[in-house]
């Protein structure tokens, strides 16, 4: 019997030999699967990585970009009620000056734009009431050759300066018409006294 168990051992070592030898294998061909998914997935980590950074780097531009653009607007917003304020501003100065200043202006508005006949001129309340005593005279001395005017008793719907009529025809010169006709080229005058 002492052959049978020296078969038996013999057979339990090989066994056991070959058991260490497929064990040793799969642990080899296991460790080496594990090598290449660690490796596959470092390489879809960085993947991953290099687009999110890429997808953060291209968020953070266009949020910058947006807040540049926004910031320009604002600005711009900014120096446009600035320049709209100084412009009104402009106007009430003109309509708050003295009586004979104010009409020393209109004189000479009266005067650049009157037509070589008969007209008559419209002032608002305000200015009918406050016309100085001496204004027919200064009139006449402002009207280019074959001009005349008659101040018409009837009131024009305007804040300031006059309206010119002739024949049925009606020229605003007005202060709100005058600023308005010039608006842009105020704009772009003060535009660049202010912020140049």
């Amino acid at each position: 019997m002492a052959g049978l168990d020296k078969i038996l051992e013999d057979i339990r070592s090989e066994s056991a030999a070959a058991v260490a030898s497929v064990t040793e294998a799969a642990q080899a061909e296991r460790d080496k699967a594990l090598a290449e998914a660690a490796k596959d997935a470092d390489a879809q980590a960085q993947k991953i990585l290099s687009q999110a950074q890429s997808q953060a780097d291209d968020l953070i531009a266009r949020a910058d970009s947006a807040a540049q653009l926004r910031r320009r607007r604002l600005l711009l917003e900014t120096k446009q009620e600035l320049i709209a304020s100084v412009i009104d501003k402009a106007k009430q100065t003109i309509l708050d000056l003295p009586d004979s200043d104010y009409f020393d202006l209109i004189l000479k508005l009266i005067g650049s734009n009157a037509l070589p006949k008969e007209g008559e001129i419209c002032f608002n309340r305000k200015d009918f009431a406050r016309l100085p005593k001496d204004f027919a005279a200064k009139l006449v001395a402002s009207l280019p050759a074959g001009a005349k005017l008659n101040v018409s008793k009837e009131e024009a719907d305007i804040d300031g300066g006059f309206i010119l009529k002739y024949d049925g025809i009606e020229q605003n010169l007005s202060l709100d018409e005058i600023f308005e006709e010039n608006r842009d080229r105020m704009t772009d005058t003060a535009g660049k006294l202010m912020f140049s």
